[in-house]
């Protein structure tokens, strides 16, 4: 078994750290899921923020099938980074409920949609692009040659429900990532919400499907929370 340098340096065993980062994304602080782990290790909240940011890697080994992907809806949601507004734009797989892609600026207008809307075209093709009536997509969309809707209510009531888990999730600090450096590079927000879309997809039970929306045709859809995670962990590093 080949394990990532950062897993050799660690005295913390592995399925320690995957599971403390399991239980912090199940809707707990960082120092809830340090209380957990006592029993079995001690250690502190931050540990568990650097695991986080650690196990980040996760969301490259594990990725939504291009195949799968027929319709992209796109919305933005508001955060603060040490204590200045931020702009999160993610966008949505309706079919299958996937969680397809993020982008972090502090503005929203066509230049920012068009960056992000060419790197969903480059990772899952030329799909119909779906959204509000934000008047920065349709310019952006006709320069990529990308088709461009207005969403109907129902996929715009999808899009609306991602949003909330994912403002549910950072509920836990007030929206706010904390930041100490002037020129923050942002790199903290993007490990956390990368780890994000790997829990989203791959882990966390959808309410309304019973079972990670990319581990549709999975045998480990039919497993636990903490299992698929630990399963998932060891295929990645295998």
């Amino acid at each position: 078994m080949s394990y990532p340098k950062f897993m050799k340096r660690e005295r913390t065993s592995l399925w320690v750290m995957a599971y403390g980062v399991y239980v912090y994304y199940s809707a707990l602080s960082l120092r809830k899921a340090s209380r957990i782990l006592e029993p079995f290790q001690n250690r502190s909240y931050e540990a568990i923020r650097q695991w986080v940011h650690r196990f980040s890697f996760l969301a490259s080994r594990f990725r939504v099938r291009r195949d799968s992907v027929h319709s992209i809806l796109i919305d933005e949601t508001m955060i603060r980074i040490g204590g200045k507004e931020a702009w999160v734009w993610v966008a949505f797989d309706p079919l299958n409920r996937q969680f397809l892609g993020f982008r972090i600026c502090y503005q929203r207008n066509i230049l920012d949609a068009y960056y992000f809307i060419r790197h969903l075209r480059s990772r899952y093709g030329r799909k119909p692009i779906w959204t509000d009536e934000g008047t920065w997509y349709p310019e952006a969309c006709r320069w990529l040659g990308m088709e461009h809707h207005v969403y109907l209510i129902g996929w715009k009531n999808f899009m609306e429900r991602l949003n909330e888990t994912f403002k549910d999730r950072v509920e836990c600090f007030d929206d706010y990532f904390p930041c100490w450096k002037e020129e923050c590079n942002r790199r903290h927000v993007f490990l956390w919400i990368k780890m994000f879309y790997f829990y989203y997809n791959f882990v966390r039970e959808h309410s309304e499907l019973g079972f990670p929306p990319a581990l549709y045709d999975s045998p480990l859809k039919d497993r636990s929370e903490a299992d698929r995670f630990i399963s998932l962990v060891q295929e990645a590093i295998q």
